[in-house]
């Protein structure tokens, strides 16, 4: 729009100075024809006709300069317009993107608190379950030491009754000694003595070999039980991320070669995946280390039902 004024303005000004100069040719031709005759009157007439053209080429000239200046005015103020209109987009892009920002904060915000309550309740879990662990280890370490209390109280009870057995036994043989003389009797004495003695050392054999084979069987049930549970946990996979404070109790059914014939939770962890997890490691660790008869007869049998405690922490 500009170039077009400016182009108009300027075919403008060059038909002034064409008009100009033409009135200045009949001037001079009138000068030059009515010179001699009317020379006063000549110079009057074209001293008059040259002001009013220099006065029309000037006004020409002040309307083209107002007509510039308007059109620079207004080209000034529609840029300044634009200039102030992109300067509020700008401001309006710069408050919706702080807006978006703010929002994102925002939400940041609370998705850190709500995996900080998270954590929390996480600790306080895991807080609570070692604490009930710790009173579990007390009470059965109080239940131990009674129990220790109870056994050695029994045990000072039972040397005093054998040692008041001891001294009536032996009274009783000096009563017999002092009563009668014969020497059949004083045998017959004698041998139920040693009668007594000999069922004596066969009950302590036998509460001997009981607790050997006790001690056995708990020896060899718990080896097998710490066998099958490594077998299992070797085909264990637990999803990542699981908590490992978690545990389950398992009972697993096993025929006499080890083979497993069924599984159940008895204890659950809370955690559904978990406790499947268990009973596909029991099945694919299938069949199991399991003992003869000829090792242990009685943990060949025990250990054909039984239950383990399944956890993380080994």
């Amino acid at each position: 729009m500009s170039d077009r004024r400016k182009r108009v303005g300027a075919t403008n000004k060059m038909l002034a100075y064409i008009a100009a100069g033409v009135i200045h040719l009949v001037v001079i031709g009138l000068v030059v024809f009515n010179y001699t005759a009317k020379r006063d009157v000549v110079e009057s007439f074209d001293a008059e006709k040259v002001d009013t053209i220099n006065a029309s080429v000037i006004d020409d000239r002040k309307l083209e300069e107002q007509k510039e200046e308007i059109l620079k005015n207004e080209q000034r103020k529609r840029d300044a317009e634009r200039l102030e209109r992109e300067r509020l987009e700008k401001l309006k892009r710069e408050a919706k993107l702080e807006e978006q920002r703010i929002a994102d904060l925002k939400n940041k915000q609370k998705q850190e608190q709500v995996k900080t309550e998270q954590l929390e309740e996480q600790r306080k879990a895991i807080a609570l379950q070692r604490k009930k662990e710790q009173d579990k280890a007390l009470e059965e370490e109080k239940q131990r030491i009674e129990a220790e209390k109870r056994r050695k109280a029994e045990k000072e009870k039972q040397l005093a009754q054998e040692e008041a057995n001891r001294k009536k036994a032996a009274a009783e043989r000096k009563r017999l000694d002092e009563e009668r003389a014969q020497r059949e009797l004083e045998e017959a004495d004698r041998k139920r003595l040693a009668d007594m003695l000999e069922a004596e050392e066969q009950a302590a054999k036998r509460i001997q070999a009981d607790r050997r084979a006790g001690e056995r069987t708990a020896t060899v049930q718990s080896k097998y039980a710490d066998l099958i549970k490594s077998a299992i946990k070797a085909k264990w996979r637990v999803a990542p991320g699981t908590e490992r404070w978690r545990s389950a109790v398992v009972n697993i059914k096993l025929s006499p070669r080890g083979e497993v014939e069924g599984t159940r939770i008895v204890k659950s962890s809370g955690l559904q995946s978990f406790d499947e997890s268990i009973e596909t490691a029991v099945l694919q660790a299938n069949p199991l280390p399991f003992p003869t008869p000829e090792e242990d007869q009685t943990a060949h049998v025990k250990l054909q039902n039984i239950n383990l405690t399944i956890d993380l922490k080994e």
